[in-house]
């Protein structure tokens, strides 16, 4: 599957509808863009619990990183909601 979006002057995206289909993304749903060894990146939704996205993004973590990511989750989350 092959699908092309614009992106806009906010940095915005429309998620085509196959791969919003095929991530099975519902409004409201975060994405996780995974990058690959070879420089591309995968696009994930992610799983309702944090721990789960971060084990699927790749990322073994010790207490103190997984504190900071869930820091800067939770700021970024607070920033999408103002």
């Amino acid at each position: 599957m092959s699908s092309v979006t614009k992106i806009t002057a906010k940095y915005q995206i429309t998620l085509p509808g196959e791969v919003r289909r095929a991530l099975k993304a519902k409004v409201g749903d975060l994405l996780v863009f995974v990058e690959q060894t070879d420089g591309s990146y995968r696009v994930q939704a992610v799983p309702p619990r944090l721990t789960e996205a971060l084990r699927l993004a790749g990322s073994p973590l010790s207490p103190v990183d997984f504190r900071r990511v869930h820091r800067e989750f939770e700021e970024g989350w607070d920033d999408e909601q103002a």
